[in-house]
């Protein structure tokens, strides 16, 4: 299934070949350039692309100035946590059957994989199942044994990542459906740089090889290259695909997070102000705007320069805000790079339901995402799509 997406079930699975616990090893001296975290939630369908994942990590391996440390769980067999040599693994921990949807396992991963390889720079990527604000890091093997669905929410995300504190130059979600306001907005004081996507993800994910090698071979590169490069490597991978046609990945400066909280929250106060006149307006907006996987995630600036566009809204206040949701993500952006299938994406899309029944299937879980109450962007959805 080579076209499988992350959000579609995959049925193939590879058996993890038996890992034998090691003793810990002594870090890397703090003088090392990187040190990147890759936390493998592989415990569902997804197992042999992580499998295939980690194999990509050891085709390079680390080097004497970037290490690669993974926590691999499977649905096979118990979670093991890896120093990625080139051709080999050292094991560092047997950490037996853990529940990667807990945010404790994620927080303590980050710990000691920052004890076993200290440096200058840590990046983070988060390998699962996304849903956006809805949730990610599905864990089939707790789900079984509790009987209820084991996955991180965005309250979850925060307490892992403050609990863990770390601050990373690059934070990555390898992940279906992340790049969101709501979604970037947990990891705001604990990351320098965001890497998402708006769009469900292949299977395949990060082209971990082709990434590993262009940070060894320039270890000296910042986190804004970093970032770049794993846009630059994502594109070329997919773009040498021809059935690889639906795909999009961002990076996020972390600086203009407030920014665009503060310019979704006016635009969401001044469109509220005149829903009663504009209500046709806003909604033919939304329609025009691009969506994705779930058609309820709506490209962000996509839908404000479409406000800036309808000649029928004569509101300035409307008109401001969208100017400065524009001009926030264009600050905030680093880059974005889509599939011509999704060439009016910007690298953000919000939760964005045009329809009442979407909007209450919905509604509960949304009123506990930090950004939609903190921005007001909960208080515009409510009478936006709760009235028909």
């Amino acid at each position: 299934m080579g076209n499988s997406k992350r959000s579609i079930a995959v049925s193939l699975l590879i058996a993890l070949p038996v890992l034998m616990m090691a003793a810990p090893v002594a870090g890397a001296p703090a003088t090392d350039a990187w040190t990147v975290m890759v936390y493998i939630d592989a415990d569902n369908n997804l197992e042999s692309f992580g499998i295939m994942n980690w194999h990509q990590l050891e085709s390079v391996g680390s080097s004497d100035k970037v290490n690669f440390v993974v926590l691999l769980d499977t649905y096979a067999g118990p979670a093991s946590l890896m120093y990625v040599n080139e051709g080999d693994s050292k094991v560092l921990g047997d950490w037996g059957e853990v529940n990667m949807a807990d945010p404790a396992t994620m927080s303590a991963f980050i710990k000691a994989a920052k004890k076993a390889a200290p440096a200058e720079n840590y990046a983070f990527i988060s390998w699962d199942h996304g849903g956006g604000w809805r949730g990610m890091n599905w864990d089939d093997t707790s789900s079984e044994e509790t009987g209820v669905s084991q996955y991180t929410d965005m309250a979850e995300l925060r307490k892992a990542v403050v609990d863990a504190g770390v601050v990373f130059d690059v934070f990555a979600f390898d992940q279906c459906l992340m790049a969101q306001p709501e979604v970037a907005y947990q990891v705001r004081g604990y990351a320098d740089y965001v890497v998402f996507s708006e769009e469900t993800i292949y299977g395949q994910g990060f082209p971990y090889d082709a990434i590993a090698a262009d940070l060894v071979a320039d270890p000296g590169m910042d986190a804004e290259e970093f970032s770049t490069t794993i846009l630059e490597d994502f594109a070329y991978y997919y773009d040498s695909i021809t059935w690889a046609n639906d795909w999009t990945i961002s990076a996020f400066d972390m600086a203009y997070m407030n920014d665009v909280k503060t310019a979704v929250g006016d635009l969401a106060s001044s469109s509220l102000a005149v829903l009663g006149t504009y209500k046709p307006q806003f909604k033919s907006a939304l329609s025009q705007t691009q969506t994705y996987y779930y058609p309820y995630y709506a490209d962000l600036k996509g839908y404000a320069l479409n406000l800036l566009a309808d000649p029928q809204i004569k509101d300035a206040k409307v008109k401001s805000a969208a100017n400065a949701v524009v001009t926030a993500l264009d600050d905030g952006v680093l880059l974005s790079i889509n599939s011509k299938h999704n060439s009016d994406s910007h690298g953000m899309s919000i939760y964005f339901p045009s329809y009442r029944s979407s909007y209450l299937g919905l509604k509960a879980a949304y009123e506990n995402v930090p950004f939609a109450t903190d921005s007001g962007w909960l208080l515009w959805l409510q009478s936006f799509a709760s009235n028909k």
